[in-house]
């Protein structure tokens, strides 16, 4: 590491230096060199995450002695045979680095540290896609991270050639990167130009490459919209000019200084690898801008990093007034000590007019606490009503989310944003900014009042300050690269966590055993804390230590002992210190944690956000309502997918009629629950359109889609409530009389009136029972169109019989599609239609799909021979 006071520093924020020996040099092209090293000792400062980097030193060619630092993205990292390899953009001028490359050979050596390296994180939420724009020498930071990410989202990948070879580099592979090589004109703004316009929203920048090329992409993109959170990356050279830092000098100057082959130092953007590369010549069109872009549009769209941002804005001005107003309150809460200070000076000093000192303390004090009780309670005030228009707006977004939305997020994720995330919100309105702004004026005001009685000493107390930063800086940076871990545990133990209490009965009937489903979680959690914060424990007890009152205070004795011995302070200068000197201390100490805190309420609010801007189910400007009371539905060519990537559905055309059973069968994972879902609107499609005697359902109302479409699936739900309350969910100014008649018709009445309180009860009832009760809500509700999704799947069997009929009385009349699991109980359908892989394979009745070779006939013998051999 550096050498003289740069050295020290970098040794005390925990830098350390590795040897590397080469093992292996391969030319990649006469421009590109990969070595491996054998490293034995770099892996011991932990695992090597991707796309993290080490800082090289390397010897000056003309300066014997002297050693220059350059960064280097590590590739291919091997744990168990303790070898990695960095590459080595072979460029002219010539650095120390490059010289050092050009003629290394096996057996030579030379230093690294990870001091402060970063590495790949994917960002949260994740973008739409990634746009990565560099040269050769960004290649070894970019193909580290390409290896890193799904390959579900789209890169656009825009690199500057400067040799006819550099297109022969390795690009990691992806299935949907666009990779466009510009060759070089000298025109730092080539690559600029090259980011076409295009709608650019949510999508992630990383920019490398040379100095003046990178900072025309970073005014480009802010042109386009980009936001600051979603442009990363730093120039990784600089045209003209030897990199490299001087040894001596390295921590000083690295901030500012280029590194080549790295990842950007702060925590870069997942980008994803190549396919698509140009081997020699730039790509027809590369100049003007990356394949799938719109010309004419823009990127100004709603960015999704800013959604935290956009829920806080409203209070952004309160906030502000309100952190200068406690910096008035903190100032004047400090004065009456800093007078008491005066008062015991002057009466050492045997002065006069102490009692208006005295009242003038009292004074302000009472006007300090006054004003402070006043601001805490605007405050709560205003945190009141933020917290409720809050809370509001998360449950009013929730009854608008389409319902396939709550299938694919877990109850936990709910509970945190209605109650954990708003929660957080609070501390970050009522109290974050008050604390600390109180815990950063206050000592610094006393510390400019001690300095200005006595420098000397007041520096001394800078110590404990010094050795406090120097290890929370080693904790921060022995920490970072937990932190999207810690996130990611915490988010997957709350949502478990309501899972395991919800299934409470069965997990302890199945999952006994110390090592199973949520246990399991919990010890593997436990076990990740412990990795992390075992080593941290001795810091956080010397922080504690050294930011303890009794510390300052033994430190002012001492210092101040010796300075009155020597005659550099007299007694009366020591009193401020033994007052006021003992508490700055541990208020910074407040200021590190509430920091803390306000960047996990600024996690809660970005998470709310994001919620408040889920797609909402569209609700029609001029609803339509088909005529009747029973209705033709038709598919028409739909197409579905989840993640806009991957089709579900393609293709799906059928017909339904009043008074019929259509079933849907086919193997798990064909797109049978899925297309019964668009048909309850828990999506839209994303191709073709479902129609209601020619409506679409887009175009009905939601209070008239839920009237027309009912529906009964295999997952139970009760509400908290009487057992009348959730016959009548659907009709809650239904008469008691005709809550009853739908639970006769349901076979669950006689079981109602044994129970306690009888349709007053709040009671839980079993598998079947519950299904007998969704049933009557149903019956209740009168929908004319009716889906099922194997409504018999959690009944036992004398329980089964009773809800076959009900399902019986349920299905008359009306149109009716059913999900069949257990292929017996929908032999006698009017239709059933075959799915496999999104796409309908066959269809008729029973008797006609077994009488021909095909999926249902392979489904069907399947069943009977299960059915036989249980």
């Amino acid at each position: 590491m550096a050498r003289g006071y740069g050295g020290a520093v970098a040794k005390a924020f925990g830098a350390q230096d590795h040897t590397l020996t080469v093992v292996a040099v391969q030319d990649i092209t006469p421009h590109f060199r990969r070595i491996t090293f054998d490293a034995p000792t770099l892996f011991d400062g932990g695992p090597i995450e991707p796309a993290a980097w080490v800082r090289l030193w390397a010897p000056d060619p003309d300066r014997p002695g002297r050693e220059h630092q350059r960064g280097y993205t590590l590739v291919d990292p091997d744990p168990g045979l303790r070898r990695v390899s960095l590459e080595f953009l072979l460029h002219e001028p010539a650095g120390p680095a490059c010289a050092w490359a050009g003629r290394a050979g096996v057996g030579d050596t030379v230093e690294v540290t990870r001091w402060a390296s970063t590495h790949f994180a994917a960002p949260y939420p994740a973008p739409e896609g990634y746009l990565l724009v560099g040269d050769a020498a960004s290649l070894p930071g970019i193909n580290a991270i390409l290896t890193a990410v799904p390959d579900t989202t789209p890169v656009e990948l825009l690199l500057e050639r400067f040799h006819d070879e550099d297109g022969e580099i390795p690009i990691t592979a992806h299935p949907r990167c666009t990779v466009t090589w510009l060759r070089t004109t000298g025109d730092p703004a080539t690559l600029a130009r090259a980011i076409g316009e295009r709608d650019w929203s949510n999508w992630y920048a990383w920019v490398t490459g040379e100095t003046a090329a990178a900072k025309q992409v970073r005014a480009r993109l802010k042109e386009l919209g980009f936001p600051r959170p979603d442009m990363h990356g730093r120039a990784y050279w600089t045209r003209g000019k030897a990199m490299g830092v001087d040894r001596e000098r390295a921590v000083d100057q690295e901030p500012a200084e280029p590194r080549e082959g790295a990842v950007n130092q702060e925590p870069s953007a997942p980008h994803e690898g190549a396919v698509d590369r140009e081997p020699s010549a730039p790509r027809d069109g590369a100049t003007d801008q990356p394949r799938g872009t719109r010309p004419g549009t823009s990127g100004r769209g709603r960015w999704r990093s800013r959604a935290g941002a956009h829920l806080l804005a409203p209070l952004r001005t309160r906030l502000l007034l309100a952190g200068l107003f406690q910096a008035v309150v903190s100032l004047l809460q400090l004065a009456p000590y800093v007078l008491l200070v005066e008062l015991c000076r002057r009466l050492l000093a045997g002065g006069t007019r102490l009692a208006e000192l005295g009242v003038l303390a009292l004074i302000l004090m009472g006007a300090g606490a006054a004003l402070a009780g006043l601001l805490v309670v605007a405050m709560h005030v205003l945190d009141a009503r933020f917290g409720h228009e809050v809370r509001v707006k998360v449950v009013d977004k929730l009854s608008r989310l389409p319902l396939g939305w709550f299938t694919a997020h877990s109850s936990g994720r709910i509970k945190q944003a209605v109650q954990d995330d708003a929660a957080d919100l609070h501390y970050l309105v009522t109290h974050a900014v008050l604390d600390v702004v109180a815990a950063l004026v206050t000592p610094l005001a006393v510390l400019a009042y001690l300095f200005s009685v006595s420098g000397r000493l007041a520096a001394a107390l800078l110590i404990p300050l010094l050795v406090f930063f120097v290890l929370s800086a080693r904790m921060v940076q022995a920490s970072t690269s937990q932190l999207a871990r810690f996130t990611a545990w915490e988010a997957r133990v709350g949502s478990e966590a309501v899972a395991y209490l919800d299934g409470l009965a069965v997990v302890r009937a199945y999952d006994a055993g110390p090592a199973g489903g949520f246990r399991a979680t919990l010890a593997e959690r436990a076990r990740f804390l412990e990795a992390w914060q075992r080593p941290l424990s001795s810091r956080k007890t010397l922080v504690d230590l050294v930011t303890r009152p009794l510390t300052s205070l033994l430190l002012i004795i001492v210092a101040g002992g010796l300075m009155l011995e020597g005659g550099l302070l007299s007694a009366a200068d020591l009193l401020p210190f033994l007052l006021l000197g003992v508490t700055f201390g541990s208020r910074l100490l407040s200021a590190a944690y509430g920091m803390g805190s306000i960047r996990e309420a600024q996690a809660a609010a970005q998470r709310i956000g994001l919620l408040l801007e889920e797609p909402e189910l569209a609700e029609p400007d001029r609803p339509r309502s088909p005529q009747g009371e029973r209705h033709t539905v038709r598919f028409e060519n739909v197409g579905f997918s989840y993640d806009g990537r991957h089709a579900v559905l393609e293709g799906i055309d059928l017909e339904l009629v009043p008074g019929t059973v259509t079933a849907l069968v086919g193997p798990s994972g064909a797109g049978k629950s899925t297309l019964a879902a668009l048909l309850a609107r828990f999506h839209d499609p994303a191709e073709g359109r479902i129609t209601l005697d020619g409506v679409e359902l887009g175009e009905l109302s939601l209070a008239e889609l839920y009237r027309k479409v009912g529906f009964v699936f295999q997952d139970v739900s009760l509400v908290r409530g009487s057992v009348h309350d959730n016959i009548a969910l659907a009709r809650p100014e239904a008469r008691r009389e005709e809550v009853e008649r739908a639970a006769r018709a349901a076979n669950i009445h006689d079981r109602i009136t044994r129970l306690p309180d009888g349709y007053d009860t709040h009671a839980r009832l079993s598998g079947g029972e519950a299904q007998r009760i969704t049933i009557a809500r149903a019956l209740l509700a009168d929908p004319s169109v009716l889906v099922l999704d194997e409504a018999t799947a959690f009944a036992d069997p004398e329980s089964e019989h009773q809800v076959q009929q009900a399902l019986s009385r349920l299905v008359a009349g009306r149109t009716v599609l059913v999900i069949a699991h257990r292929l017996h109980t929908i032999a006698g359908a009017d239709a059933i239609v075959v799915i496999d892989g999104g796409r309908v394979v066959q269809r008729g009745t029973h008797p006609e799909l077994l009488a021909v070779a095909g999926l249902y006939r392979e489904l069907w013998q399947a069943a009977q021979s299960s059915e036989v051999t249980a």
